[in-house]
């Protein structure tokens, strides 16, 4: 979802309910699990991710493509705005364009330096972000996706406190939705 804050000018923007002990709970867990990952592919370095076997792997993919659509689309938009959102996801496609012929010309073949940096670098700085962002959504107790804690952070650092929960793709949302189900027929 994207930041859409729809009250009326000098309105009080809403708050996001925040989460409870099971939430917090399920996001340390994954904090837990996203560290290990990204001391594994710190660890196992840029020459283990420049063999010739690694396109096949289709975990680097799919860490790639979280990488892309999180780190470079979904961030920035929640954090800045969907203008910023596609700004950055296209500024960062040219760059691998560019970067994709640059390494073409000059090796003859695309799985090479400097693309192979490039996208090393993603994916592993995305692990340490969504990380790090973990950490943030179980302080802040933000509910939804956990890259939603490091957008929240960002917008209470410009001020804005508007917000609505960003859907997840592990399904966090849903145990937020569970949990705040629960307190209300506690209530």
């Amino acid at each position: 979802m994207e930041n859409r804050d729809s009250s009326p000018r000098g309105a009080v923007p809403r708050r996001l309910p925040r989460t409870g002990p099971a939430g917090r709970s399920v996001r340390l867990l994954f904090g837990a699990v996203t560290a290990w990952l990204s001391f594994e592919w710190s660890e196992a370095g840029l020459t283990w991710f420049a063999r010739s076997t690694t396109p096949a792997n289709p975990w680097v993919w799919i860490v790639t493509g979280l990488a892309i659509y999180y780190s470079l689309y979904q961030l920035p938009s929640t954090g800045f705005g969907a203008a910023w959102g596609r700004r950055v996801a296209v500024v960062f496609g040219a760059v691998v364009a560019a970067t994709a012929v640059f390494t073409l010309l000059g090796n003859g073949e695309l799985w090479a330096a400097p693309l192979t940096w490039l996208l090393y670098g993603l994916a592993t700085g995305f692990l340490i972000l969504v990380t790090i962002s973990f950490v943030i959504a179980v302080i802040l107790g933000t509910p939804g996706c956990e890259i939603g804690g490091l957008a929240e952070l960002i917008r209470r650092l410009r001020g804005d406190t508007g917000a609505e929960a960003m859907w997840c793709i592990v399904g966090l949302h849903r145990i937020d939705e569970w949990e705040a189900g629960r307190r209300r027929t506690r209530q």
